[in-house]
C-alpha cells in the first residue's frame, strides 16, 4: 500500500515543552518500523516546537537532541542556559533612561493634588522605563545557526529535502507569519525559530526587515492547517501544555492557594489548550479524510504542571517523563495505532519501546543508565553515553539503508 503524505506538527511550551517533545519523539522513533521521525514529509513548528522541528527537518535525530540537552554531540554544542537566557542589557539601559521623566510626572501630579494615585498609575508610569523583553534571542540564533552550518544540514528553507514551516506572530498587525513560504521563504531558519520563540515580555521581539515578530503561540500553538495546505493526510501533533485537573486536591492545595504564578500558569495553559482543540475541531470538520494523532500530557500530569516551562535544570527529567508517558500511551492503545498506521501504509512495533521502559525501570534514578536507556536502541549499554549514542545512530542508519535496498 502506498504511504500517505505525513506531517509532524510541534507546538510550543518553553524549555520543558522542548524536552517533553524530544522524549516523545524518541518514543515515536522506536515505534516506527523501517522509518524514523526524520522521514515525515512535512514539518511545522511553533515557538519551542519550531526549534525542535528545524533540527528534525535537518535530519538531526531525537536521540542526538536528547544528548545535546546534557553534552556536546556529533558536532553540536551542548545547549546551555546562556544560549537561552541572554539578558537584553543594551535595550534595558536605553529604556531605563526614561524612568526619571516618568517618575517626575508622577511626582508633579502628587504635588498639584490632581487626584489620588493608585498602584496601577504608578505601574503605568514605571512601565515606560521597562524593556521590550528581559532576554534577547541573539545567543539562541547563533547557537542554532552554528548547529545548522555542519555538513549535511542547512540554515535555508529551500535547501531542505522536506518542507519546513516555522510559525510566528507579526507584532504590529497581530497576524500569523509563516516562515518558509512566501514572502518569508528567504529568512534564515535560525532567525525564524528565534522569532517564533520570542515569548512576550520574557523575550525581546525579533526584528526582521521592517517587521517585529513574537511567539507564534499567540496565534495558535499548533498550525495544523499549514500542514494540510502542503498535502498532509496523516498528522502527528505533539502539544506539551495542558491545563491541570486539580479538582481532587488536598485541603489548602487548590491552584488559588498556590499563588499568582500557578494561577497564571493554569490560565495560560487553558488558553493554549482550548485554542488548539478548537483548531483541531475546525480542521477535522473541513478535512474529514485527514487523520490527526494528538500527543499531549494527561490532564492529571502534575510533573508537567509543576515544573516551570522555562526552567533549564529539569530538562532531562522532563525528557524521560515525556518518553515514559508517551511510550505507555502507545503501548496501551497499540492495536488502534497499528490499524491507523496501516491505513496510511506505515508499520509500527512496540517491542523496542517495551524494552526501553524496562531499561528505564532498571535504571531508576541512576543518571548514567537513564541516559543510556533513552539514547540507545533497546539495550541498556554500559559504554560511555557518547559511544552508546553513536552506535545507536549507526544502527539507525544501517537499518534505513537495508530498508531502502529491500524496497
Amino acid at each position: 500500500m502506498q504511504r500517505s503524505k505525513t506531517a509532524l506538527v510541534l507546538a510550543g511550551g518553553g524549555m520543558a515543552g522542548a524536552a517533553y517533545e524530544i522524549g516523545s519523539l524518541c518514543a515515536l522513533d522506536q515505534l516506527f518500523d523501517y522509518a524514523s521521525v526524520n522521514e515525515f514529509d512535512i514539518y511545522v513548528g511553533t515557538s519551542a516546537g519550531g526549534l525542535i522541528a528545524a533540527c528534525i527537518a535537518n535530519n538531526i535525530s531525537p536521540r542526538t537532541l536528547l544528548s545535546v540537552l546534557d553534552s556536546s554531540m556529533l558536532g553540536i554544542e551542548q545547549l546551555e542556559p546562556h544560549h537561552l537566557f541572554s539578558f537584553n542589557l543594551e535595550h534595558m539601559l536605553r529604556r531605563v533612561q526614561r524612568l526619571p521623566h516618568a517618575l517626575g510626572a508622577v511626582f508633579q501630579r502628587l504635588v498639584r493634588g490632581q487626584g489620588p494615585l493608585s498602584v496601577l498609575d504608578l505601574v503605568e508610569a514605571i512601565s515606560e522605563g521597562l524593556p521590550s523583553g528581559v532576554y534577547d534571542t541573539l545567543m539562541l540564533e547563533r547557537y542554532l545557526r552554528s548547529a545548522l552550518a555542519l555538513p549535511g544540514r542547512s540554515n535555508r528553507f529551500a535547501d531542505l529535502p522536506k518542507p519546513l514551516r516555522i510559525v510566528a506572530t507579526e507584532l504590529d498587525s497581530g497576524e500569523r507569519a509563516v516562515f518558509g513560504q512566501p514572502p518569508l521563504q528567504d529568512v534564515p531558519i535560525s532567525l525564524a525559530v528565534c522569532a517564533s520563540a520570542a515569548i512576550p515580555i520574557f523575550y525581546r521581539p525579533v526584528r526582521i526587515g521592517d517587521h517585529d515578530y513574537i511567539d507564534g503561540g499567540i496565534r495558535g500553538t499548533a498550525s495544523l492547517d499549514v500542514a494540510i495546505e502542503l498535502g498532509a493526510e496523516l498528522i502527528v501533533c505533539i502539544n506539551p501544555l495542558v491545563p491541570f485537573d486539580n479538582r481532587n486536591h488536598a485541603p489548602g492545595h487548590s491552584i488559588r492557594d498556590e499563588g499568582m504564578q500557578q494561577i497564571g500558569n493554569q490560565v495560560f495553559r487553558t488558553f493554549i489548550h482550548a485554542g488548539l482543540h478548537y483548531h483541531m475541531k475546525q480542521v477535522r470538520r473541513r478535512h474529514p479524510n485527514v487523520d490527526i494523532i494528538l500527543i499531549e500530557p494527561s490532564r492529571s500530569d502534575n510533573v508537567m504542571f509543576n515544573d516551570n516551562t522555562m526552567r533549564y535544570e529539569t530538562r532531562m527529567k522532563i525528557a524521560r517523563h515525556g518518553y515514559e508517558s508517551v511510550a505507555n500511551h502507545l503501548n496501551a492503545h497499540y492495536t488502534y495505532y497499528c490499524e491507523l498506521m496501516k491505513r496510511h501504509g506505515m508499520q509500527i512495533s512496540n517491542e523496542r519501546i517495551s524494552q526501553d521502559l524496562h531499561n528505564l525501570a532498571v535504571a531508576g534514578d541512576d543518571v548514567h543508565h537513564m541516559r543510556a536507556a533513552l539514547a540507545t536502541d533497546g539495550s541498556l549499554h554500559t559504554a560511555p553515553a557518547g559511544l552508546a549514542h553513536t552506535l545507536a545512530e549507526l544502527d539507525r542508519l544501517l537499518t534505513r539503508l537495508e530498508a531502502d535496498r529491500v524496497t
